[in-house]
């Protein structure tokens, strides 16, 4: 696949370059318009639930009514729940918490769960909020209050809209942010402290964007981790080997998120739940243990299924179908690493259960979601982003969905050519590459969407040493004009690279800490010659 680098500033860094200048080119390239907020975000605001909606719920905590939280079991769910169940709780021993099983109960809100739930708990709810679902439900709203006509519901939401929900007596949702944002606002209105933490790890884990709101809260999130960790979240990092005061984007959404989501993608995801609400060092390791020994199953089950879906790629397409016996729980990761490794949006379709499982992830080109909904009778149900989305399918109409999106796209897509396109800030010589410019650059953190840590092209450059590293030798360690440059996974991609070749290559700027002292060094993105 073809490399495209896309240079968002054709300046040369130098050595003479100022930090003041260096910053500024930064900050444009973001188009962040106010630099002062931006580096020193404020405490997060954003638009609170209506008044009303907030009285009914005093009002309900007040009467002791029965309150049920229906979550959901990613990352941003479990947050989401978690947030709200910690918040509620302490007013009123009415307030139950629940998170779906993704095999038993299926994506969203579903009313026959609901109706099981009321049956099994032998509780008739009198409040039902939604959170991280819901905003495409009305369906199934329309079923619980036939039943059930004086059950009021709260619908708690960033997805996309599908319509009106006339059953639903009250909406908080906005699509600037993610569930658990939406719920720390919500949880104020109870309390003056809800936990950032949690509302910072649902954002990094649900992908937004990091400006604006959402920078405030991943912000001021990640210092309250840092100072006061919850006894849940410092469990996961003590398994780890993370300290506490190091967490940082990469660790929540890599270290953290990926133990949480791992009991919904195989068991049931209460058992996380548990674990951020865990008020003992106790409970926290008993469901820390459980967590781990799910992501490593995941981790082997994943690896299985992705080498078993990459070799059955029809490249000549524009969309990457695949359905077999999957699990269900790994679906979404398949897809979303194909579509990374292959720039073409991909569904990957688990046909293990009488319903069909289906997940899906996207290229900026197209909006999957959208395309999806033009085809809506062929699913059981179907929700997501414009990036990614889940559906139901009964068997019989995969084939029939394969070959509708594999025609649409064909001309949807007609002049799209599948590339990999690295955003470069602007070229550096090697001489800018200092602790003073990486301590400088690092200012604009956390990165992530929306604000990617920056890398810079460095042209013309001697390799003075190259050696392979790592267990299994697959990494890359060069010396270029004495500094250390290190390249992840591709030894065997450029095996022909040798001492005394001059390379044009792309690279983050990054620290060394060894034995008590710091060193500058590069992190190559790509080689391109």
């Amino acid at each position: 696949m073809q490399v495209r680098i896309s240079i968002l500033n054709h300046s040369l860094i130098t050595r003479k370059t100022s930090s003041k200048s260096i910053i500024k080119l930064l900050l444009k390239n973001r188009h962040i318009d106010d630099p002062q907020t931006f580096l020193k975000p404020p405490f997060p605001e954003f638009k609170p639930p209506s008044k009303k909606l907030i009285d009914l719920v005093k009002k309900y905590l007040k009467e002791k009514k029965n309150i049920l939280i229906y979550g959901d079991y990613d990352v941003d769910g479990l947050t989401s729940t978690a947030l709200l169940w910690q918040t509620l709780y302490p007013l009123s021993s009415k307030v139950f918490p629940f998170i779906p099983h993704r095999e038993i109960d299926g994506y969203g809100f579903r009313a026959q769960t609901f109706f099981n739930l009321q049956k099994t708990k032998k509780t008739n709810f009198d409040l039902l909020i939604t959170v991280d679902n819901g905003i495409v439900a009305d369906k199934e709203f329309a079923k619980v209050k036939a039943k059930f006509p004086k059950l009021k519901i709260i619908v708690i939401d960033h997805h996309l809209a599908d319509g009106k929900l006339p059953h639903a007596n009250f909406i908080y949702h906005s699509t600037q942010t993610c569930a658990a944002a939406l719920s720390w606002f919500f949880c104020r209105e109870f309390t003056p402290h809800p936990s950032l933490a949690l509302a910072a790890l649902g954002v990094v884990a649900d992908c937004q964007p990091l400006v604006d709101v959402n920078r405030s809260l991943v912000v001021h999130g990640l210092h309250e981790l840092k100072v006061n960790p919850s006894p849940g979240l410092k469990k996961i990092l003590n398994l780890a080997s993370i300290k506490a005061e190091n967490v940082g984007v990469y660790e929540l959404g890599f270290i953290i998120g990926p133990r949480l989501n791992a009991t919904g993608r195989l068991a049931n995801a209460t058992d996380s739940l548990r674990l951020l609400c865990s008020q003992n060092h106790l409970q926290a390791n008993k469901y820390a243990k459980i967590l781990e020994a799910h992501n490593q199953t995941r981790q082997q089950l994943q690896r299985e299924s992705l080498d078993i879906a990459d070799k059955n790629i029809d490249l000549t397409q524009k969309l990457i179908f695949i359905s077999g016996d999957f699990n269900p729980g790994v679906i979404g990761l398949i897809s979303g690493r194909l579509t990374d490794k292959y720039s073409l949006p991909s569904i990957i379709i688990s046909t293990q259960n009488e319903v069909a499982k289906g997940s899906c992830r996207s290229i900026p080109e197209l909006n999957i979601i959208q395309t999806l909904r033009r085809f809506s009778k062929l699913f059981v149900d179907l929700g997501g982003h414009p990036g990614a989305a889940g559906f139901s399918i009964l068997p019989k109409n995969i084939p029939l969905l394969k070959k509708k999106l594999l025609n649409y796209l064909s001309t949807y897509l007609k002049d799209y050519l599948p590339q990999k396109t690295i955003a470069v800030d602007a070229k550096m010589d090697l001489n800018a590459v200092n602790l003073k410019n990486i301590k400088l650059i690092n200012n604009l953190a956390p990165f992530g969407i929306g604000n990617p840590q920056p890398q810079f092209l460095f042209k013309n450059c001697h390799i003075d040493n190259i050696r392979t590293i790592g267990k299994n030798n697959d990494h890359l360690k060069l010396k270029i004009d004495a500094l250390d440059a290190i390249f992840f996974q591709q030894a065997a991609n450029f095996s022909d690279l040798k001492a005394g070749d001059s390379i044009d290559f792309v690279a983050r700027l990054d620290i060394n800490e060894w034995q008590g002292r710091s060193f500058p060094q590069l992190i190559i993105q790509t080689i391109l010659k």
